[in-house]
């Protein structure tokens, strides 16, 4: 049967079948050339998936895989950890011995910042406690020669020094001297106050105990600088030092200076030119 035989209804069928069968077949062509194949479901089941599928898998293929985080570039680091460090050590101090050596003479008088701490001893004397400890030496070891030493003089204050001169100056004047040459006579055997080392607390007339005082002042002479002491005013000396021999005045210099004055025979004025 032709086209002419055929009722203007089939025709008008035929026509729409074919047209549908042409579009349906226009639009599998783009959608493979789209995808160059049909893809199956995640389940295998093999059926073809709709294009927004199609489309959303794609984007979560092309998009690249998210990589973890790195740590900020200005993140604080930490220090390393130092030992502590110990602050710098001093030396200790060497402890001030020129008290020792101070010169007190009637040229060089009594320092006038000059302080002292004194001591008692057995007898009610008083001396510098700095002397003290070699100054119990010295007479435990006279004593163990046989000896019997004492302190008959030590510290005198001021005004002591002043009691002892006027005394002495009035003892010359009763002899007949004139205040003049009684003065001058005293200050021969008495320093004048203020010059004396007895103010400094570290001199010390020494006498015996028993008769025999020259023994003692032997003994003294011989072995007083082995325990830091010098006799102060020796025979011959008495321009140098301004005063007659005493052989009963000690003065405390400290074992060195005591040792080198002793070897070298020379008053204190000599040993600390």
């Amino acid at each position: 049967m032709n086209n002419q035989q055929r009722d203007p209804k089939t025709i008008g069928k035929i026509r729409r079948t074919a047209a549908l069968l042409i579009l349906l077949g226009v639009l599998g062509f783009a959608g493979f050339r789209c995808t160059g194949k049909l893809r199956e479901k995640p389940d295998g089941s093999g059926s073809t998936a709709t294009l927004s599928q199609i489309t959303a898998t794609e984007a979560q293929s092309a998009a690249p895989a998210e990589s973890p985080a790195a740590p900020p570039t200005d993140a604080p680091t930490e220090a390393p950890t130092e030992p502590p460090t110990e602050p710098p050590t001093e030396p200790p101090t060497e402890p001030d011995e020129s008290w020792k050596l101070t010169l007190v003479n009637r040229w060089n008088a009594l320092p006038e910042d000059y302080d002292v701490s004194l001591v008692t001893l057995s007898n009610g004397r008083s001396v510098d406690e700095r002397i003290y400890p070699d100054l119990q030496a010295m007479f435990d070891a006279a004593r163990a020669a046989g000896l019997s030493p004492m302190v008959r003089e030590g510290f005198r204050t001021h005004s002591d020094q002043e009691a002892i001169m006027n005394e002495r100056i009035a003892g010359y004047e009763a002899e007949g001297y004139s205040e003049e040459e009684a003065r001058q006579k005293a200050e021969e055997y008495v320093a004048i106050p203020g010059t004396s080392e007895h103010e400094l607390g570290l001199a010390v007339d020494i006498n015996s105990t028993s008769e025999d005082a020259w023994g003692l002042y032997n003994w003294l002479a011989q072995n007083a600088h082995e325990y830091g002491f010098i006799l102060r005013y020796p025979e011959g000396k008495e321009s140098i030092t301004g005063i007659d021999y005493e052989p009963w005045h000690y003065r405390y210099v400290g074992k060195e200076a005591a040792a080198e004055i002793y070897s070298q025979q020379v008053t204190l004025e000599e040993y600390l030119q």
